[in-house]
Order: structure tokens, then C-alpha cells, then sequence
């Protein structure tokens, strides 16, 4: 590449990095403020349960994520899992949600896979994710049936909506995933639709990569045990989320059910993942407090909520700023190298 077009890159490159750094203070003075005040006036004892609890749920993560991998790169390890996890946060508050799953398919292509073994990948992460969550939201609904019966008996509707939605979406993610029928479908609708050779040929590159994701998702779960493996790691990540709003209230609330925070925020989750608002942002306070108020109190509820957000939002944000950092750090340095070693050969040729 020509010194112009590496200077251009490097210019680029140093916008990026300018205007992510405008985002996050616009976040810190803003959506953010409100968090690191209450971490101020929080324990040391629970702070380092949040810190704690929250790198582990990453570290579940990458090990899950890896078992996703592994059958297109023996070189994936948990560590890059970890990174995964972390870059995905980042460029989902970055984005304000919008880019979530490109960064993941991106990051996965930067490892040596290709995007349809990227998107596979995503897709089943996905699928994997959400039927831990739909399990815990069962198993809470059982547990605390007669609670709702008696005292909100219509929030037993709303959770079940919740569960069947979620259902959905998996079912809908499996079929896109891995139907012959709806590709043959997708092809013949669109021979119908796009006569133009130009057209045609998106088609073709269309159905060439949903092929691909066909083929990334089948080769995926052949391996039963595999998908047994990376379910249990799915569950045991979610473990480390759901017991931390217990840990943030018990100390005010020494009587407090466990099993009824974990219920509670079981049912956060599954809720928030299928209201219909833009990227869940709004969604899961709401249904958060919703839960949590009648029993610990306003004061208490918002307190805990602002933990929980910092330790499986915000946390991960920041272990991926740091990662995201260091690397635009080494493509500039790489990029400011190439500059000076095109100015010495064009030195040596005068």
C-alpha cells in the first residue's frame, strides 16, 4: 500500500478511536453517573462480590463460547472466549445495541473463521443462551407459583408470554439455521422477484452464505455432547448473574428468600429479552423494579438494580475497552511503521 493510503488508514483509525472515546464520556456523564455514585457508597464486601462474580460469568462465557468454536479453530481458546465476551459488550454500548452481532461475527473472523462460520457460531451462542434462560424462568415459575397465584396472579400470564416468546425466537433461529426447506424457499421467491443479473447475483451471494450458515450450524451440532456441554456452561454462567442481586440486598434484608431474588431475576431476564424496546434498553429496569420494590423497597430495589447493571453491563464494557484499546494502539503502531519504512525505501531509491 502507498504512504498516502497508510496515512489515510492511520487517520481513520485515530477518528475511530477519538469518536468511541466521545461516546464513553457522553455515557460516563450520563447513563453512567447514576452507577458509579452508588458504587461509592457501597461495601468493600460486596463490591468484590460484584467484581468477582461478574469476571467469572465472563470466564464461563469464553469457555462456552470456545466449545462453540472449536470445530473451526482448534486454537480457540477460553481466553479468546473471554475476549469475545468483552469486545461483544463494548461495541454493544458503543453502538447503543445496534452492533452487537456484527462485532461478534467480526471478532470471529479476525480468529480465522469465515463470516458464515462466524454468523453459525453467533446463531447458536444465541439459541444456547436463551434456552438457559427460558430453564432458569421455568424452574423460578414453579418455585414461586403460589406466591404469584396469590398475590399477582396476572404476572404468572406475563411470564409464561415471556417463556413462550422466548421459545420463539429459538425456534426461529434453529429454523433459519438449519432448514433446506427455507433456503429452497428463499431462492425460489426470489427468482420470482429479481430478474436483473445484478440482483440475481446478490441472490446468488445471498444463498451461497446462508448455505454456509447452514452448513457452519449442522457441523456444530452433530456433536451431542458438545451441545449438552455448552447448555451446562450456559446455565452455570447465568448462575453467577442471578445470585448477585441476593448478595447486594441480604445485608439490608437479612431475611430475604434467596430463591425468590433468584425467581425474580430469572424472570427480569426473560422478560426484558422480548419487550419491544430498542436493544432491552428500559426494558429490564422496568421489570426489575417491578419485581423487587414491593419487597425490599424503592431505595434498596434502584440500589441493587445499579449493581446488578455495573456487574453484567458495565464490567465487561470496561475489560472491553481495554482489549479494544490495545488493539487500535498496535494497528496504528503497525500502520505508523509501514509509513516510516516507506519513506526509508523511498530514501534509498533518490
Amino acid at each position: 500500500m502507498s504512504t498516502k493510503g497508510t496515512k489515510i488508514k492511520i487517520i481513520i483509525n485515530l477518528l475511530l478511536v477519538t469518536t468511541i472515546l466521545a461516546i464513553i464520556y457522553y455515557l460516563i456523564n450520563q447513563s453512567f453517573a447514576d452507577i458509579f455514585k452508588e458504587l461509592l457508597s457501597t461495601s468493600v464486601q460486596v463490591l468484590l462480590a460484584m467484581f468477582f462474580f461478574g469476571t467469572l460469568y465472563q470466564v464461563v462465557e469464553g469457555r462456552s463460547i470456545k466449545e462453540i468454536a472449536k470445530p473451526f479453530s482448534d486454537s480457540f481458546s477460553t481466553s479468546d472466549g473471554f475476549w469475545t465476551s468483552c469486545y461483544i459488550a463494548f461495541y454493544r454500548i458503543v453502538s447503543f445495541g445496534t452492533g452487537t452481532l456484527i462485532s461478534e461475527i467480526y471478532f470471529y473472523n479476525k480468529k480465522g473463521m469465515k463470516f458464515s462460520q462466524g454468523a453459525g457460531v453467533t446463531a447458536l451462542h444465541m439459541i444456547m443462551y436463551k434456552l438457559a434462560v427460558i430453564t432458569y424462568a421455568v424452574i423460578g415459575l414453579i418455585v414461586q407459583f403460589s406466591l404469584f397465584y396469590e398475590k399477582a396472579p396476572n404476572m404468572i400470564w406475563f411470564i409464561i408470554a415471556g417463556i413462550i416468546l422466548t421459545a420463539l425466537i429459538i425456534l426461529f433461529l434453529v429454523t433459519i439455521s438449519v432448514s433446506l426447506n427455507l433456503q429452497v424457499f428463499f431462492v425460489k421467491i426470489s427468482n420470482r422477484l429479481f430478474k436483473s443479473d445484478r440482483l440475481r447475483g446478490w441472490v446468488d451471494t445471498c444463498n451461497t452464505q446462508i448455505y454456509s450458515l447452514r452448513e457452519t450450524v449442522q457441523t456444530i451440532i452433530k456433536d451431542r455432547t458438545a451441545l449438552v456441554r455448552i447448555y451446562c456452561w450456559n446455565l452455570l454462567k447465568l448462575l453467577c448473574w442471578y445470585v448477585m442481586p441476593y448478595l447486594f440486598l441480604v445485608e439490608n434484608h437479612p431475611t430475604l428468600d434467596f430463591l425468590l431474588t433468584f425467581s425474580f431475576i430469572s424472570f427480569a431476564v426473560v422478560l426484558s429479552g422480548v419487550l419491544p424496546t430498542p436493544a432491552g434498553i428500559g426494558s429490564f429496569e422496568f421489570v426489575y423494579l417491578l419485581l423487587f420494590r414491593p419487597v425490599v423497597g424503592t431505595v434498596d430495589a434502584v440500589s441493587s438494580l445499579l449493581l446488578y447493571r455495573f456487574g453484567s453491563f458495565i464490567l465487561p464494557f470496561i475489560y472491553g475497552f481495554f482489549y479494544v484499546i490495545a488493539e487500535r494502539r498496535n494497528i496504528l503502531r503497525q500502520e505508523i511503521n509501514e509509513v516510516k519504512a516507506e519513506k526509508k525505501r523511498a530514501k534509498g531509491k533518490i
